[in-house]
């Protein structure tokens, strides 16, 4: 929830904006794959 809090920001909607718009030049089958890839990424980053 936080995140979506976080997402809905004003001054989110930059990224928010550039992040969908990278995804978008993905097929879209492997979108997911993608995401998930990321997502272990800065888990493995940030995680502290």
């Amino acid at each position: 929830m936080a995140l979506m809090l976080e997402l809905c920001k004003p001054e989110s909607m930059p990224l928010v904006r550039r992040w969908v718009a990278a995804l978008m030049l993905v097929p879209e089958d492997q979108r997911e794959s993608i995401v998930q890839a990321v997502e272990t990424q800065i888990v493995a980053d940030f995680s502290d």
